[in-house]
C-alpha cells in the first residue's frame, strides 16, 4: 500500500478592508498501481484553522503597514502551533484597492517569502475571482449540478466575478463595486475618505463628496441601491452605464448563469443583513457595506438567477488561496540538483512547434533577452507543448536545441523546462548529456501553461517524486 505523505499549506488573503490567514493539511499519495507509472496526487484537503478577521494595517491611504502584516501573520502562526519551517507551500494573495497600494508589490514578496518554504505571491483581479470562486463552492456546484453558477466576492474596494461551468471557469469580471468605496466614521453619517469607484458612483447620481459631508440615510441607501442593480447588470450580462465605468479591464456581455453566490465581507451581509431603518446600524462599520447588501438583496430577487448561499463567504478568498492555489507536477521529472529550489515568478516562454530546430535555438535566444534585466541567473521557464511529439530522436534534437541556446544567452543559471506530455525525466536527462559546461537542469511535466505565465516551483516532494507548483499571471494595477 503506498504511504500517505502529510503537508502544511497556508492562506493569507491581504484585502482592502480585512486580512485573515488559514492553515490547511494536504494529503499526498501515489494513486498508480504498483506496476505503472507513479501517478501522486492531492487525495485530500482539510483546513485545521482559521484566523480572527483582521482590519488590514495601514500606514496611510498609500501604503500597507508591512510590520503590521507580519505581526498578524506570526500570531496567528503561534496560535495554530505550527512553525515556519511546517508550511511547505501556500499563497499570499493581496487584493482589491490594496494591490493599489505603493508597496503592495514589495509587501506581498516579502510576506510570501518569511510565511514558509513555499509561500507564493499572487496578485490581480482575475486570478483572484477565480480563487475566491474556488473557496467559495461555486466551482464545485457548477461541477456536480452541470449547470452555470456565478460567484460575486464583493469586498471592500473591488467585486471579483467568476462564472463557471461544469466545473470550469469560462470568464472572469471586475469592477470597482464594493462596502469601502466610501468611508463613514462609524455610527454616524460623517465622511471620512472615499476612493476612485465612490467618487465616481457620487458624481454619477450628481452628489459631491468630500471629507466631512455628511450623507441622509435615503442618500447612503439610494448609492448601495445603484452600486448593488450595477452589479448585479454585469451578472446579468447587460451592464448599465455605471457599471461600464466602474468596471475593471472587459467586460464579458450576455453571460446567463442560472445560479449566483456572494462571497467576500459584504457577500456574507446579503445573507444576515435585514432591512434597517436608522443611520447608526447601517454606518457601523464605518463603510456602505450593510447598504450595499441589501440593495443586492433586492436586486438579485428581481432577477432569474436563483441566490444560492456558499459554503465560504468572508474567508472564500483565504481558502482558494491556501486550499486550490498548489498543484502537483507530473512524477516522471527530473531535477538534478535540489539544493537550487525553490523558484519564485518565474516567466515562461512558450515554444513555436516547428521542424526546423535551429529556429527553436533563436526562438529562446530572442523571447530570454526580453527578461535579461528581471533576473540575470536564471533564463525564463522554456514550455515544450506537446505538439512537438514524445518520440526519443525528436526530443533529443529538441534537448539538443536548447542546449544551444543556453550557450548563447546571457542567463548562465539553472535551466528550467515545462513539458506539456509526461516526458519530464526523459527530457531533463537528454539536456542534461547535452549541455557542454555542467549547469542544474529542472524539467518537469504533465503542466499547461502559455506565454507571459508566471511558474513557482518548490522543493521536490514524496521523496523527490514530484514538485508542488503554481502557475500564475502576477497582475498590480496602480491605476
Amino acid at each position: 500500500m503506498s504511504k500517505i505523505e502529510e503537508i502544511f499549506s497556508v492562506g493569507i488573503d491581504i484585502g482592502t478592508t480585512t486580512t485573515s490567514v488559514v492553515v490547511s493539511k494536504l494529503k499526498i499519495k501515489n494513486v498508480a498501481s504498483g506496476f505503472v507509472v507513479p501517478k501522486i496526487e492531492i487525495i485530500d484537503k482539510t483546513v485545521i484553522y482559521r484566523s480572527d478577521v483582521y482590519f488590514t494595517p495601514l500606514i496611510d491611504d498609500t501604503a500597507i503597514d508591512y510590520s503590521g502584516i507580519e505581526k498578524i501573520v506570526r500570531d496567528e502562526y503561534k496560535t495554530a502551533q505550527v512553525n515556519m519551517d511546517e508550511i511547505k507551500t501556500g499563497a499570499v494573495i493581496i487584493t482589491g484597492d490594496t494591490a493599489r497600494k505603493e508597496n503592495a508589490e514589495s509587501v506581498l514578496k516579502a510576506i510570501s517569502r518569511m510565511a514558509g518554504s513555499f509561500v507564493v505571491a499572487t496578485a490581480g483581479p482575475h486570478l483572484e475571482a477565480y480563487i475566491a470562486g474556488l473557496g467559495s463552492g461555486a466551482a464545485a456546484y457548477s461541477a456536480q449540478k452541470h449547470t452555470i453558477v456565478a460567484n460575486a466576492d464583493v469586498g471592500g474596494g473591488t467585486t471579483n466575478i467568476s462564472v463557471f461551468n461544469d466545473g470550469k471557469l469560462i470568464a472572469t469580471l471586475c469592477a470597482d463595486i464594493g462596502g469601502r468605496l466610501i468611508r463613514f466614521k462609524p455610527w454616524t453619517d460623517r465622511v471620512q475618505g472615499f476612493i476612485r469607484g465612490g467618487e465616481v458612483t457620487a458624481s454619477h447620481m450628481g452628489i459631491s463628496l468630500n471629507k466631512s459631508k455628511t450623507l441622509l440615510l435615503p442618500e447612503i441607501s439610494k448609492i448601495g441601491n445603484i452600486l448593488a442593480e450595477s452589479l448585479v447588470s454585469i451578472l446579468r450580462g447587460k451592464p448599465n452605464d455605471l457599471a461600464k465605468k466602474l468596471t475593471l479591464g472587459e467586460l464579458v456581455e450576455n453571460i446567463k448563469p442560472k445560479y449566483v453566490m456572494f462571497s467576500g465581507g459584504v457577500g456574507r451581509l446579503v445573507y444576515e443583513e435585514d432591512e434597517v431603518d436608522d443611520i447608526k446600524t447601517v454606518t457601523r462599520f464605518g463603510d456602505l457595506g450593510p447598504a450595499l447588501a441589501l440593495g443586492l438583496k433586492k436586486a438579485i430577487n428581481d432577477e432569474p438567477i436563483k441566490l444560492l448561499k456558499p459554503d465560504e463567504t468572508i474567508y472564500a478568498t483565504v481558502i482558494g488561496a491556501g486550499v486550490h492555489t498548489t498543484e502537483l507536477s507530473g512524477s516522471t521529472i527530473y531535477v538534478s540538483d535540489p539544493e537550487v529550489l525553490p523558484f519564485r515568478d518565474l516567466p515562461a516562454i512558450y515554444l513555436t512547434e516547428t521542424e526546423d530546430l535551429t529556429h527553436v535555438t533563436s526562438e529562446i535566444v530572442a523571447k530570454s533577452e526580453k527578461f535579461s534585466g528581471q533576473d540575470t541567473r536564471i533564463l525564463p521557464a522554456i514550455v515544450v507543448p506537446k505538439t512537438f511529439g514524445n518520440s526519443f530522436n525528436k526530443i533529443k534534437g529538441l534537448a539538443h536545441a536548447i542546449a544551444a541556446a543556453a550557450r548563447k544567452v546571457t542567463q548562465k543559471g539553472p535551466l528550467v523546462i515545462i513539458c506539456e506530455d509526461d516526458i519530464g525525466k526523459a527530457f531533463g536527462n537528454l539536456l542534461k548529456n547535452a549541455l557542454n559546461k555542467p549547469r542544474p537542469v529542472i524539467s518537469i511535466d504533465q503542466l499547461t501553461m502559455k506565454e507571459g505565465d508566471y511558474i513557482d516551483i518548490g522543493r521536490p516532494l514524496y521523496d523527490g517524486g514530484v514538485v508542488p507548483v503554481v502557475i500564475k499571471t502576477l497582475v498590480f494595477s496602480n491605476s
